[in-house]
């Protein structure tokens, strides 16, 4: 956990947890698909053999933890971004702030979803062409100029100029239907995580208890939904043709949401804590809360991913003696501050394994109940791997990199699509990497390793040189 600036505080922890995130997004969707290769390196409801998706096939691996990952530490950043502005009773300014976010994310998602060369119908030049326009258009929508109000909304404004140009082209000229409902499922879900988790989050900031009542009050729409002429069917299957930009089913990840923001408020609670240096002591009870915490992940993902359930809660037991039997004589400020984390983890995971057998077993899509806790329980216990990393590893390359692709995950997520497959695709780079991947599935493994690499290296350059996106 390290403060990098004087002025402001902010959490690494959090950076890298949502870079892994950002970067398990991407290599997810760069990895060959072929039956040669095990199943868990693929969402669990779309695998081999046939890579049907089957809504019935229960079960997580690795792939179905990174998007919940992204949103818990989404939700843990809210303190950091608005706890000061809420103590100072700015609410104005932070509705005004929440809704500007939601809306540009929703443009995001938007132009994400139609301008990406996959979908484009010209051909191959032009398509890449478009592509690196609106990747330039987006460093003018997102990035935050100093100077004058004109220089700055009007670069702004000339970057959705940009992005509708070039959907005017596309969509008039060369008749490639524009359609606003179809946009980027991710970043539309995150849009609405952005301004109903954010303001729910400020309406629960100083008291934990109304923000349990709020997801208690979640579940009891969820479990009633289904019941005709219920109030809750009606909010939840409101106004249909508002469901392009709003559908109350995306406030299911608010159970993912608001157990990222209690991380965020412990962290915000106990920052001073970590202002000072970790002792010899602190540092191994570190490293091994650490290593529990990892294997705590995997053998959990492991056995849902196999349907061991029976062994999975027996595990479950197990790793609670474990923790409890190193953490319980433990005093130092840090350590105590780790185990109420670990506390945290044990008890949203517990509730999603009593739940784990609701239709049918954890599914991701379409996500079952006991997903949403049991990977919240998992974030909260990831942290402390990632908390490590960053305290005593920051001078990796690798660490710091992924530390750099989380501090600015919109370039992240989009820079394989909008930057690095246009550049390749003009060089004549990526048809060769295609031809590999289509003689062997272990040289596709070529294109994976090229991309995630670009990705992670032009992202964190970006950040180096503080090209930050913004919402």
């Amino acid at each position: 956990m390290v403060n990098t600036s004087h002025k402001k505080y902010r959490n690494l922890s959090i950076d890298l947890l949502r870079g892994l995130a950002i970067v398990g997004m991407v290599l997810a969707a760069v990895i060959p698909w072929t039956a040669e290769f095990p199943g868990w390196m693929y969402h669990a409801q779309v695998g081999p053999p046939d890579f049907k998706f089957n809504p019935n096939r229960p079960g997580i691996t690795w792939v179905d933890l990174v998007f919940p990952f992204f949103l818990f530490s989404m939700g843990a950043a809210f303190p950091f971004a608005l706890k000061k502005s809420l103590e100072a009773g700015q609410y104005a300014s932070i509705t005004k702030i929440v809704l500007r976010r939601g809306l540009l994310l929703l443009v995001f998602a938007i132009a994400l979803a139609y301008l990406t060369p996959d979908n484009l119908t010209g051909n191959s030049i032009v398509n890449y062409l478009s592509a690196l326009a609106a990747f330039a258009a987006f460093f003018l929508v997102f990035m935050r100029f100093e100077g004058t109000a004109v220089k700055k909304y009007g670069l702004q404004a000339l970057g959705i100029i940009i992005l509708v140009a070039l959907t005017y082209y596309h969509s008039e000229i060369l008749g490639n239907t524009f359609q606003k409902e179809k946009s980027n499922i991710i970043i539309l879900v995150l849009a609405n995580m952005a301004v109903f988790g954010t303001l729910l989050w400020m309406l629960s900031a100083n008291n934990i208890y109304l923000r349990i009542a709020i997801l208690l009050c979640f579940m009891g729409v969820w479990f009633t939904k289904d019941i005709a002429g219920s109030w809750t069917s009606a909010i939840w299957n409101f106004h249909p043709k508002l469901h392009w930009f709003y559908n109350f089913a995306y406030l299911k990840y608010l159970c993912i949401v608001l157990p990222g923001s209690i991380l965020g408020d412990l962290i915000w609670k106990n920052k001073a804590v970590f202002q000072t240096e970790f002792s010899a002591y602190e540092r191994r009870s570190t490293f091994v809360l650490a290593i529990l915490a990892f294997l705590f992940v995997v053998f959990h993902v492991l056995c849902l991913y196999k349907r061991w359930i029976a062994l999975d809660l027996l595990g479950h037991l197990v790793f609670a003696v474990l923790f409890y039997l190193f953490l319980k004589d433990k005093k130092d400020e840090k350590i105590v501050f780790y185990k109420q984390l670990v506390l945290c983890g044990f008890m949203f995971s517990t509730v999603g394994l009593f739940f784990e057998p609701l239709d049918g077993g954890i599914k991701k899509d379409p996500s079952s109940f006991s997903y949403w806790f049991i990977t919240s329980g998992l974030a909260f216990l990831f942290y402390l791997t990632c908390d490590y990393l960053v305290t005593f590893c920051k001078d990796n390359m690798l660490v710091n990199s992924l530390v750099r692709c989380g501090q600015n995950p919109m370039i992240a997520y989009s820079v394989s699509a909008f930057f690095i497959t246009p550049v390749l695709g003009l060089l004549h780079i990526l048809p060769w990497l295609d031809q590999l991947a289509g003689s062997s599935p272990y040289l596709g493994l070529i294109k994976t390793t090229v991309f995630i690499t670009l990705m992670i290296a032009i992202t964190a350059y970006c950040t180096k040189k503080l090209w930050f996106w913004r919402s």
